[in-house]
């Protein structure tokens, strides 16, 4: 009867390959799932939507959008973000007045739907490992931590 060989299992040689898995591509199924809720949550918003979940999930896609250009993937500028959050504003204080959270104007909608899109194909060419960063400075974001963009490296 065979034996097994002893290996050691070394939290190192895990570690070494989470770092290869953070080079890989987000896979498509993943990309398009994300992708698919995000396009939903928008035209949830498109109308006047009951409840607040798809403003917060597009607040969070607007967000990771951000993270994911300043990390090199897509160009999102700042005044975009701010653009953005107006919009989103609009959204949020609709809502509390009137219990329906929906975008407000055609131009707020476009912007939105732009920066949806340029999201969907971030999911399509960011690695992994790009996808966790944003993930994780999200987490710090509504957590409390300010928003601070990522310094530019050096060529």
């Amino acid at each position: 009867m065979s034996r097994t060989l002893p290996f050691q299992r070394s939290s190192q040689a895990a570690r070494a390959r989470l770092n290869k898995a953070q080079l890989l591509p987000i896979p498509r199924s993943v990309a398009d799932e994300l992708a698919l809720c995000a396009h939903l949550s928008l035209e949830a918003i498109r109308g006047d939507c009951d409840h607040i979940g798809p403003a917060q999930h597009i607040t969070e896609v607007v967000l990771l959008g951000k993270f994911l250009s300043e990390a090199g993937h897509g160009e999102f500028s700042h005044e975009s973000l701010l653009a953005a959050d107006r919009a989103m504003a609009e959204v949020f204080e609709g809502g509390r007045q009137t219990g329906t959270w929906g975008v407000a104007s055609d131009a707020a909608f476009a912007l939105l739907a732009a920066i949806v899109c340029m999201y969907d194909r971030q999911l399509h060419s960011a690695t992994l490992g790009a996808l966790t960063t944003a993930s994780d400075r999200l987490e710090r974001f509504k957590g409390g931590e300010a928003y601070q963009p990522l310094q530019k490296r050096r060529a």
